[in-house]
């Protein structure tokens, strides 16, 4: 019977997570935008982010990055420092220490408008708790992962939706 209700709970997260999750439409991305900002995740997002950024969508980059060396290209490039690259060592390691991370750094270059480049899954919960904490125009960028990280990724990604719209609804 446990397995049983297992198997329908998971069935219905899928039927209602693919679409709410991965089928969302893409919004143009704004011209003028100040930042794109790479949230922490899968190493295809950094290539992602630059590639926005040297398309011109905006001047600057910021990368979420952690000082324990994980992410070996995100620790290269901030330890190099090159001009329009920003790193953020967000306090607690989550989508909402980032969001609060930054938001001061967006306070405090007076920006109006981020780009975020994250998991096409984690687009929606990134998206509000973004909107949440800062005082600037928030538009995604979904980067398409391989089909395994989907699979693993929209039940988290229900679990963290359930949190940030219950438990965690400031920044």
């Amino acid at each position: 019977r446990f397995l049983l209700w297992c198997a329908v709970v998971l069935a219905a997260a899928y039927a209602v997570g693919v679409p709410l999750f991965l089928l969302s439409d893409d919004e143009a991305l704004p011209e003028g935008a100040d930042a794109v900002v790479v949230l922490a995740g899968p190493d295809n997002l950094l290539p992602a982010g630059q590639t926005l950024v040297g398309g011109g969508i905006a001047p600057t980059l910021v990368v979420s990055a952690t000082r324990s060396g994980r992410g070996d290209r995100r620790v290269s490039l901030c330890r190099s420092e090159p001009e329009g690259v920003e790193c953020v060592y967000p306090g607690p390691f989550s989508t909402t220490g980032e969001a609060q991370a930054i938001s001061a750094l967006a306070e405090a270059r007076d920006w109006d408008t981020v780009v975020l480049v994250t998991p096409d899954y984690e687009r929606l919960v990134a998206e509000r708790v973004f909107r949440r904490c800062g005082d600037f125009r928030v538009a995604e960028h979904g980067v398409d992962q391989p089909w395994w990280r989907d699979v693993i990724g929209i039940p988290l990604e229900w679990v963290n939706f359930a949190i940030a719209e219950t438990v965690r609804r400031g920044c």
